[in-house]
């Protein structure tokens, strides 16, 4: 039956409902695009600043990268650094390996952070270059303790502890029986890790500020002992615990085997109460170094800071003892100083 004349037909009008819903959904779908295009094109430009990449570098890309992170050294600024680093950027365009980058960059590293600054061969570090592992010896002879502080490299924890406590008990060991004095023979210390050296020898040092270092800006960063505990810019880095103060003068060997970690020991006696130096300037390494990663995992050893002694003098070079000696003679040199202190005491 048809409609009646005049009447009015409702027809019906389709929902809007699915129409809106898909525009909505279009639009946010075009805007995780532009998003996701604008994320990746910021980690394309600016994530190799901070190890990212959306694929892996070129050797050059790595070699700029390495560059660029050699910047935070020590010494990458004037004429001499420009050159450096326009060189390795020549030598590297055209390498088709990231192995084959690292010569030009272990030669632009030696300018940005001096001598004490390296890129160890992929997959090496400090630890795995240097294996042998000496441990510290304590020895008495006629009034005088002897104590024989070698380097240490080894990374375990528990080497690290045993090092320390071997220091700290032989000299509780040898209190009663030293009348003339100490010897810290520091002449075969090639460096490693500092804080069990300085925890271990703690008695003969005191508590308070030993030295420090300071970067190219002039930030300090003390180093100090508290109840056996080494401590860098307030953060603790091992402790033997608190042990009795060792009396009595001390006398440090030196000479030009004694670098890195061994010349911080070295600078944290310089100038305290009743110490003094025998021997040969030491090697040269008294700086402060920080272990940068590349792309690949390969360290670079970049020197950060130099070595400063209790008094906040600078160092970042050899350190000349008080008293001079041929090497082999600074033991006799040091043995006839203490024996002298002992006899006007």
């Amino acid at each position: 039956m048809g409609a009646r004349p005049g009447a009015r037909v409702e027809t019906m009008k389709p929902s809007a409902g699915p129409h809106r819903a898909r525009r909505i959904l279009l639009s946010l779908l075009v805007s995780g695009v532009v998003l996701l295009a604008l994320a990746l094109l910021a980690v394309w430009q600016v994530g190799p600043r901070y190890g990212v990449y959306l694929v892996p570098p070129s050797p050059a890309a790595y070699a700029d990268d390495a560059l660029t992170k050699m910047e935070a050294g020590y010494h990458p600024t004037g004429p001499e650094w420009d050159r450096a680093r326009a060189e390795a950027v020549r030598k590297t365009r055209d390498a088709d390996s990231y192995a084959a980058t690292l010569p030009a960059l272990r030669e632009a590293v030696a300018v940005a952070g001096g001598k004490h600054s390296t890129i160890f061969e992929s997959g090496k570090d400090l630890g795995s270059t240097d294996t042998e592992r000496p441990l510290p010896q304590v020895s008495n002879a006629r009034g005088i303790t002897t104590v024989t502080v070698p380097k240490l490299s080894a990374p375990e924890e528990g080497f690290r502890n045993d090092y320390a406590t071997r220091i700290a008990n032989g000299i509780d060991a040898q209190r009663t029986r030293t009348s003339c004095g100490w010897i810290v023979d520091l002449r075969s210390n090639h460096g490693g890790d500092m804080s069990p050296m300085l925890s271990g020898l703690s008695a003969l040092l005191g508590d308070g500020k030993v030295g420090g270092f300071v970067d190219r800006n002039g930030t300090t960063t003390d180093l100090t002992l508290a109840g056996g505990t080494v401590r860098v810019g307030g953060s603790d880095q091992h402790s033997v615990g608190a042990r009795a103060r060792a009396a009595g003068p001390v006398a440090v060997l030196q000479g030009p085997d004694t670098g890195s970690s061994g010349e911080v020991v070295v600078l944290a006696f310089k100038g305290a109460q009743g110490a003094r130096s025998f021997g040969a300037p030491t090697a040269g390494y008294s700086s402060a170094n920080q272990t940068v990663r590349l792309y690949d995992g390969t360290g670079m050893l970049l020197t950060t800071a130099v070595d400063v002694d209790r008094t906040g003098a600078r160092y970042g070079g050899a350190i000349t003892p008080v008293q001079p000696a041929p090497v082999d003679q600074a033991a006799a040199a040091a043995t006839t100083w203490l024996q002298g202190q002992c006899a006007s005491s």
